[in-house]
């Protein structure tokens, strides 16, 4: 097998419930989808260690998959945490610290999207003693390339502050909302966490930006069929292609 396709991948998920697209994957399809990896020779392997393996040049591991859940919906706690219990799969957790115990509806929520119940505090530290990992994702949810230094440093880091605060350990990563930044923000970001997340689409190369890794949405990957070709040329081209269509879609929407 090719090289370019062998390179890991870091899946983003967010609510694993029976609501609608695109934020949400059925409890039976992701429960499908980690029995897959389990039994098909893909190791699931912390974000912590690729970010290490990348930001210490290391060899990254081939055809591995890093698992991650933006916003922190209460259905992990009830629906993907068990299975990755079964399964033995590490994973991390972006939450929105200032919605914890609350719902999605933070400003700027689009009205296409439901409102859910997120993880409460509760629920974040019995997570973790569990080995989940949590990472910040500012605390109300903003686009932080729409926002002046001293808004954005704020939400990064009072976010950060408050999470460790309530795991009672150093948060290492972060999850840029909506998968946007600036420079600025990238800066702040670099000053406090380890990796950070985009929403980029593509593959962890040896050349990835450890503060703006790219990822992979389950959106996309709902076929079995599209997901079973995760490594392969045909999954690569149609991910390719998904790629330029949602970075066409981001330009417009900033030039309304």
């Amino acid at each position: 097998m090719s090289d370019a396709y062998s390179w890991p991948v870091i899946l983003t998920y967010h609510s694993i419930s029976d609501g609608p697209p695109p934020l949400c994957i059925r409890p039976e399809l992701f429960s499908e989808q980690m029995a897959w990896l389990s039994t098909n020779g893909h190791t699931v392997i912390p974000l912590a260690d690729l970010v290490r393996a990348l930001v210490e040049g290391q060899s990254l591991p081939r055809e591995a998959v890093a698992l991650s859940f933006d916003d922190g919906f209460q259905d992990f706690y009830e629906s993907a945490f068990p299975v990755l219990r079964k399964f033995g799969f590490p994973a991390t957790v972006f939450v929105v610290t200032g919605h914890c115990g609350a719902t999605n509806g933070w400003p700027g929520q689009p009205d296409s999207v439901e409102e859910a119940r997120l993880l409460s505090w509760q629920q974040v530290r019995d997570l973790a003693r569990e080995g989940v990992e949590f990472g910040a994702h500012t605390v109300t949810h903003p686009d932080l390339s729409q926002l002046p230094r001293e808004a954005i440093e704020r939400e990064i880091l009072t976010s950060e502050r408050e999470l460790e605060t309530q795991i009672g350990h150093p948060v290492r990563f972060f999850s840029y909302p909506y998968g946007r930044y600036t420079r600025e923000a990238r800066e702040i970001v670099g000053q406090i966490f380890k990796g950070a997340c985009s929403a980029r689409i593509g593959r962890v190369q040896p050349e990835s930006d450890a503060l703006c890794l790219p990822r992979i949405d389950a959106f996309y990957l709902r076929s079995a069929t599209v997901f079973r070709k995760l490594f392969s040329r045909s999954g690569s081209l149609y991910l390719g292609f998904r790629g330029v269509l949602r970075d066409l879609r981001a330009k417009y929407q900033h030039r309304m």
